[in-house]
């Protein structure tokens, strides 16, 4: 007897196989026996073959949160398959992934997911890749036989590459294209440039025009900037500086993927210009002296993370905190000051 957890991972790469374009009449009779053979079996199939018409009715573009709690609907009883409920997630997310690029490449389209602000989302590709989106991020996926693409059109994204040499794997944010095999990186589109973070192997770095597709890897080794793992480079159209990062720093910088933001002794101006971003608030400081005050703290990267900054500026600081229905907030220096 297959368990659950079984039977659902093999639905997944059923689902995955029968939309393939070189399905075959004995990958379906395979399919049949093996639907047939059990009804655990048949009932997985049929879950998360729901599951994957949802996300196809969706249309190309699909808020990546969304999977996740497809998947928590759909896995039942909560308690006993809690664990495999993350990792058929995972699966779907693949499978999902898998066949919306591939059936949507063919139409000369791609498939997008998107965060909302306040939101994060993992998504794991068919490749063994994943990434990891922050909030009110989008991406576009690509893949074709050859190459591996995907297009951060805004907000900040991790990457996790799997090795293959015979697809290169390029991400493209903003004028830049990005290379990576076997790499582990974050990309962030800032107002003022792109920031590229590697936190384990190298990528190559290469300025583009905006519709250029991905480079040759022949020129990619004389044109570019190369970043190793500790490095970080911001790239303002064509000039780009390279820094070096302690432990500590490249901890801080990756903390949102843990769903929090740490900071010490930093300028509350540029900790609120952070945290503003996980929030709809349009918070803004009154006076320069205040906007220099050194904040430090753990924050949640969500709206409740805002609240604890302004509580704590309120009730640790004087400072006055106002709002109006506009959705604004002004932080003012307490008044005896």
């Amino acid at each position: 007897m297959p368990s659950a957890e079984d039977a659902e991972r093999q639905a997944s790469e059923w689902i995955a196989r029968l939309q393939a374009e070189d399905v075959t009449a004995e990958d379906r009779a395979r399919f049949v026996d093996w639907r047939d053979a059990h009804s655990r079996n048949a009932k997985a199939y049929e879950e998360l073959s729901a599951t994957w018409r949802e996300l196809v009715q969706a249309g190309p573009l699909v808020r990546a949160v969304n999977f996740g709690q497809v998947m928590n609907a759909a896995a039942t009883p909560p308690v006993r398959r809690r664990r495999w409920v993350a990792l058929a997630a995972a699966a779907v997310i693949a499978t999902a992934v898998g066949l919306g690029t591939w059936n949507f490449y063919r139409q000369r389209e791609e498939t997008g997911f998107q965060t909302a602000v306040g939101e994060q989302a993992q998504v794991a590709l068919p490749d063994g890749s994943s990434f990891d989106l922050n909030t009110n991020s989008r991406v576009r996926v690509d893949y074709s036989p050859k190459t591996r693409v995907i297009h951060l059109d805004r907000g900040e994204a991790f990457f996790k590459v799997a090795h293959d040499t015979q697809r290169p794997f390029w991400v493209r944010a903003g004028d830049s294209w990005v290379r990576a095999v076997g790499t582990a990186f974050n990309v962030y589109i800032r107002p003022s440039g792109v920031e590229v973070t590697v936190s384990e192997g190298t990528v190559k770095v290469v300025g583009a025009g905006s519709n250029e597709p991905p480079p040759m890897d022949a020129p990619v080794a004389v044109t570019v900037a190369s970043v190793t793992a500790g490095e970080q480079v911001n790239v303002q159209g064509r000039a780009e500086v390279i820094h070096e990062l302690n432990s500590a720093q490249l901890s801080r910088l990756l903390a949102w993927r843990k769903s929090s933001l740490y900071f010490q002794d930093q300028p509350l101006g540029e900790v609120v210009e952070e945290l503003m971003r996980y929030t709809t608030l349009k918070i803004e400081i009154q006076d320069e002296a205040l906007r220099q005050l050194p904040v430090g703290g753990t924050f949640q990267t969500n709206p409740e993370g805002v609240e604890a900054l302004l509580t704590m500026l309120h009730d640790g600081f004087g400072a006055t905190i106002r709002r109006d229905e506009q959705g604004h907030v002004y932080i003012e220096s307490p008044v005896n000051q």
